[in-house]
């Protein structure tokens, strides 16, 4: 039992990472489908690129973020939050105006990370604030979206580094 509380206390020392992966990509379900890959950049933090091309619902955007994870649980369950950029092109229906309406400004983030196995889902809350517009008097939208990835680059657990370091012989 006292080896058993030792190892643990020692794994429990071990730093958690927000993430269980270094390079995903998949599709991204909001307004319309599209595609999204994130690239981990600095420990718990990453770059994502979402693209909707508005294939089915006509609502084209593109993002780019920074995120920040935290973890939650383990490494494989976190949180995030980020801002950065986007683009959007839609036709408003509201309007007889045939004319697609773009709008560019800053994008905010917020969402939870699951990881298992080689495969991310992800859940986030878009809020859209418009800087530059084109025909439209609309300054703050919001969207969601749920996004389905592969992990490409996974990481090493650090579990598995702290043992590794032990059984493995120095020359």
């Amino acid at each position: 039992m006292k080896n058993f509380l030792c190892l643990f206390f020692i794994m429990a020392m071990q730093p958690l990472m927000a993430q269980k992966y270094n390079t995903i990509a998949g599709v991204r379900i909001g307004d319309d489908f599209g595609i999204s890959a994130a690239q981990r950049i600095a420990n718990k933090t990453t770059i994502e690129l979402n693209i909707q091309p508005g294939t089915f619902a006509g609502r084209q955007m593109t993002s780019l973020l920074a995120k920040q994870h935290y973890s939650l649980l383990t490494k494989r369950f976190n949180f995030f939050m980020g801002a950065g950029v986007y683009s959007r092109k839609y036709n408003p229906t509201f309007t007889d105006a045939p004319n697609p309406t773009n709008t560019q400004g800053l994008a905010l983030s917020f969402g939870a990370e699951f990881s298992i196995g080689k495969l991310s889902i992800s859940t986030d809350y878009l809020p859209l604030v418009t800087i530059a517009d084109n025909n439209s008097n609309q300054r703050f939208y919001t969207t969601s979206g749920f996004s389905l990835r592969y992990i490409l680059v996974g990481r090493e657990s650090s579990t598995k580094k702290f043992f590794k370091k032990i059984f493995t012989k120095k020359n």
